[in-house]
């Protein structure tokens, strides 16, 4: 019954369409051309009416739903953006982008915008749920580093590398940790004589202050802790 009438609203709003169009008729028609599975119909509707009315978001909208629908998700995503960009309060562009970056396995996005959402719209439970779970895989995701996607792309989630610079490669030899960087050949890496590089020298005690010049050390008020001195 529901697809009938589906059916028949269609075919009302193509009448419509060809007798008055206008931005709203082309948005409903391009949706109700999605929810029946008739993607490319739909993208062709959504098309002709953003080159009729540049910027409706209502038609972009559609347009960002049937490239997520495809499985286009960057496409997708770039589409609900500039539906945020223009209406920062519109629930449908907050929701999908959520959903999009929760599908993307990017947690602190899909937080980010899912409590944005909510504060506009507080009354959804399928919303608070999956904020709920996407907090949890967000911590899961920053304590153990085990989600590939956002190791290189969350600023809150520690990306575990060194400066590569020479003190810290020295710094991670005496630890027992090997850096990279000392796997530069000598012909990349520029000479350097001891009196050029007084700090890079461990002291005889183990203690990283050997790694400090003398004026490094004034600077930062550096000296030995008494056990280190024993």
């Amino acid at each position: 019954m529901a697809g009938s009438d589906k059916s028949r609203e269609i075919e009302k709003l193509e009448n419509e369409w060809v007798k008055h169009p206008t931005a709203t008729v082309c948005a409903r028609l391009a949706d109700l051309l999605r929810q029946r599975g008739r993607l490319d119909e739909s993208l062709e509707m959504a098309e002709i009416g953003l080159r009729r009315w540049n910027g409706n978001t209502s038609i972009s909208i559609v347009q960002g739903k049937c490239f997520r629908d495809s499985g286009l998700l960057e496409k997708a995503l770039d589409i609900f953006r500039g539906a945020h960009d223009a209406q920062p309060q519109n629930l449908v562009a907050l929701l999908n982008l959520a959903q999009i970056h929760f599908q993307k396995k990017q947690w602190s996005k899909a937080v980010e915008y899912l409590e944005e959402y909510l504060f506009e719209h507080p009354g959804d439970e399928e919303a608070r749920d999956l904020l709920e779970d996407a907090r949890i895989k967000k911590n899961s995701a920053k304590n153990y580093y085990d989600d590939d996607d956002e190791s290189a792309d969350e600023s809150d989630t520690d990306s575990g590398v060194f400066p590569e610079t020479e003190r810290m490669t020295k710094v991670l030899k005496s630890q027992g940790i090997e850096s990279d960087f000392e796997n530069v050949s000598k012909e990349e890496a520029p000479e350097s004589s001891p009196e050029e590089e007084p700090d890079a020298q461990i002291s005889s005690s183990g203690s990283l202050l050997g790694f400090f010049s003398e004026e490094e050390k004034d600077e930062f008020q550096l000296k030995l802790y008494d056990k280190e001195v024993e």
